[in-house]
């Protein structure tokens, strides 16, 4: 994901495993339904979804999140290897997701334009993490006054190269 000024919109590029490439934008409203579907998928988590409170769900979102995430390699540049695009060159616009469980009850995240083909990305928790990851940074760099956060009350400070994380006694 990256913000592009010009377009005012974040730019989605989703690659398969064939090296095959989707392009979409995203506008602001469409991150915000986003968003707000990303917030409910990672709320029905079980290790989540167990907590009545909507405060204690959220803290343990913001824990798994900065778990999640620490793992992930956010500085790598994105492999441009497409030999495909389904879609075409020119990015889709995205009006239109939802959310829903398969068959091997796995939850899959269907983002669409409002005619024609759209996408359906089977996620787990790591991956939703790093999808919300993602647009928060894409977002950060965008002027559309939005704040994207898992947990507001939590801020996970960002882990400093080569010093190990501290241990409490």
């Amino acid at each position: 994901m990256a913000f592009d000024k010009l377009q005012d919109r974040i730019l989605l590029r989703v690659s398969t495993a064939e090296h095959a490439e989707f392009r979409f934008w995203m506008t602001r409203r469409y991150v915000k339904l986003l968003w707000a579907m990303l917030i409910k998928m990672l709320e029905r988590d079980p290790v989540t979804a167990v907590h009545g409170d909507e405060s204690v769900r959220r803290a343990m979102m913001g824990f798994q999140h900065a778990d999640a995430v620490r793992g992930g390699d956010f500085g790598k540049k994105y492999e441009e290897a497409a030999s495909a695009l389904p879609l075409g060159a020119e990015p889709v616009l995205l009006s239109r997701i939802t959310a829903r469980q398969n068959a091997d009850k796995q939850q899959v995240l269907s983002i669409q334009p409002e005619q024609g083909q759209g996408i359906d990305i089977v996620v787990n928790i790591e991956l939703l993490h790093m999808i919300s990851k993602l647009l928060v940074d894409a977002v950060s760099q965008s002027d559309w006054d939005i704040t994207l956060a898992i947990d507001p009350d939590f801020a996970m400070p960002p882990r400093s190269q080569g010093i190990p994380p501290h241990k409490l006694n």
